[in-house]
């Protein structure tokens, strides 16, 4: 019933990410590592190669791989996940949901004596001694985890309080496991191309203590390469312990990428993973949709505490209205002045987001608007920066 259950959020949350219309317009990238691979929910970690696809943006994530192992004794493998963030904002208050999913598959290409997986079913059902044990398998996780935020230019403060359900069955052995799951993060960014993000987590299934943790990570990018590191320190639980983890990736072309990550794992308490180091390299290129490249907010023609929009009569075929932040999102109509449209609005120095609105009553933001992005529901905003 669980792993019923189970599937049917998995199903749920690849129609929510697959009905965004925004993914068929934006990048996809198609990947190929070698290393020591562990992934969200794989039993243990094998030295494989692995082909995966996916997309990814600040909303919404996809992807899917498949590996196969070096050593022929190892089970062929495939994994899926999504991620999916719905939420509504308003004078910086956010609220909304977050939905993931993942699934994994494994198929056993001999018969000889083996040990169970680890993980989930090795923690409950490891025999004293080894035995011969088909490994295939499958296993799905789900999370629900509501979200309550506050967002600034520099600062994103997001809370998140829900559950995390996992299914197994490996063999003749099966396994389900729930737990709560609590968190609070910490987004700074002092400049464009740096972040710093703290962050607190707690874990805790009926009858067992609760795992806390505690840990910071930072990520930095520019225009050819990004690199991120994260450290922490499990507290009580069976989960003490210091997991870490680093990656970087450089781009050798406009079109291909050269990445790697390494990362050392503690007991896991979620699926019960025992403690594990793995690594991987690879490349990476862009394949369908369009590159997603974002013009970068401007500062506005400011004076005396009024802000000026402007807007090209050629992007419309009728006089445009605009909402925003700073009109409580509604629409005012804009002004012709020569061969553009314009809106001038008191505002106190800060970033605002907005958008056009057409005759017709359609929201619109052109490619050309400098600050066009995703604003997370199919759609497109606009940022100002007010200096």
């Amino acid at each position: 019933m669980r792993a019923r259950a189970l599937m049917s959020v998995c199903i749920t949350l690849l129609e929510l990410t697959m009905s965004n219309r925004q993914l068929a317009a934006q990048e996809w990238l198609v990947s190929a590592n070698a290393g020591r691979i562990r992934s969200a929910i794989d039993p243990a970690v094998t030295e494989s190669f692995a082909l995966g696809v996916g997309y990814d943006d600040a909303m919404t994530a996809l992807r899917l791989s498949g590996e196969v192992p070096i050593r022929a004794e190892d089970a062929l493998r495939g994994g899926a996940s999504a991620w999916r963030r719905i939420v509504a904002r308003r004078h910086g208050l956010v609220a909304g949901v977050d939905l993931s999913a993942s699934g994994f598959l494994a198929v056993d290409r001999t018969s000889q004596p083996n040990p169970p997986p680890g993980g989930l079913l090795g923690g409950l059902f490891d025999p004293p001694v080894p035995v011969s044990a088909d490994r295939s398998g499958h296993a799905l996780a789900g999370q629900i985890l509501p979200i309550l935020g506050y967002e600034t230019r520099d600062i994103q403060l997001h809370a998140r309080a829900g559950v995390s359900s996992y299914s197994a069955t490996f063999g003749s052995q099966t396994g389900d496991r729930t737990v709560r799951l609590a968190d609070i993060e910490l987004n700074v960014t002092p400049t464009g191309s740096l972040a710093i993000v703290p962050v607190l987590r707690r874990a805790q299934a009926r009858g067992e203590d609760a795992s806390n943790y505690a840990g910071i990570s930072v990520v930095t990018a520019s225009r050819s390469a990004s690199a991120w590191a994260s450290v922490g320190q499990w507290i009580g639980g069976p989960s003490a312990g210091t997991p870490w983890s680093a990656g970087a990736r450089v781009a050798l072309h406009p079109r291909l990428s050269l990445e790697g990550s390494v990362r050392g794992d503690t007991y896991d308490p979620l699926y019960l993973r025992g403690a594990q180091t793995s690594w991987s390299v690879g490349l990476s290129v862009p394949f369908a949709g369009q590159r997603r490249s974002v013009a970068a907010p401007v500062p506005s023609a400011y004076e005396n505490g009024r802000a000026t929009i402007r807007l090209a009569v050629s992007s419309t075929s009728s006089r445009p209205s605009i909402a925003g932040d700073f009109n409580e999102w509604k629409p005012a109509p804009m002004e012709r002045d020569g061969d553009q449209w314009s809106y001038t609005v008191a505002v106190a120095r800060g970033v605002y987001n907005y958008a056009f609105v057409g005759a017709d009553g359609a929201w619109f933001v052109p490619k050309d608007v400098p600050g066009r992005k995703d604003d997370g529901m199919g759609g497109h905003v606009a940022v100002l920066v007010v200096r």
